[in-house]
């Protein structure tokens, strides 16, 4: 073998090397890719089954008790945004009956296989097929028509519940917000 057969073969392993190298980045991107749209969407549907959830009960507990007359003012409001006593979160005939029961809800949605209690969740949710930790917290609070954005201290006919899911899995927090009107 010559000089110039031997400067061809280490031409075309350089070539092959760099091919390689390229066919595996391509790979890599495309996993990581592939496993961060995975994650986002299970976040998304959490938040979006959480908020549904919510949607689904009585506005306010005082609404929600059927010997309450017709409200006038938002003044006649339950006071406080939160479970009531001896509520808790799909708890049977103690579930929660309206939308502000989720405020400071804190739930860890997790896999079959992951065995570990996750410290101050409310509860932890196994999810098959889920691969991931998912932690999902709520925030209720009074908002006004006018800026359906910032919290207001009154209370009014607009209630916003901001989710937030977190995970070790995703780069990003997601914020999902909903807001529930009472109109009478």
């Amino acid at each position: 073998m010559n000089l110039a057969q031997t400067m061809m073969v280490i031409a075309g392993l350089a070539i092959l090397g760099i091919l390689v190298l390229n066919a595996n980045r391509t790979m890599f991107e495309s996993n990581d890719t592939q496993n961060v749209s995975e994650f986002g969407i299970n976040a998304v549907s959490l938040a979006t089954s959480l908020v549904e959830e919510a949607n689904g009960k009585m506005f306010d507990e005082v609404i929600a008790d059927s010997t309450t007359g017709e409200l006038s003012v938002p003044g006649e409001l339950s006071v406080t945004l939160g479970k009531e006593a001896g509520e808790a979160y799909r708890a049977g005939v103690n579930d929660f009956n309206d939308f502000d029961d989720f405020n400071n809800l804190f739930l860890a949605y997790k896999s079959p296989v992951d065995s570990a209690i996750v410290t101050g969740a409310d509860m932890d949710v196994i999810v098959p097929g889920i691969r991931a930790l998912y932690y999902v917290r709520t925030r209720v609070q009074y908002v006004t028509e006018a800026n359906l954005d910032s919290a207001v201290s009154f209370r009014t006919w607009h209630k916003r519940m901001m989710v937030t899911v977190t995970s070790p899995a995703i780069r990003d927090t997601l914020r999902y917000p909903s807001v529930m009107s009472y109109w009478n």
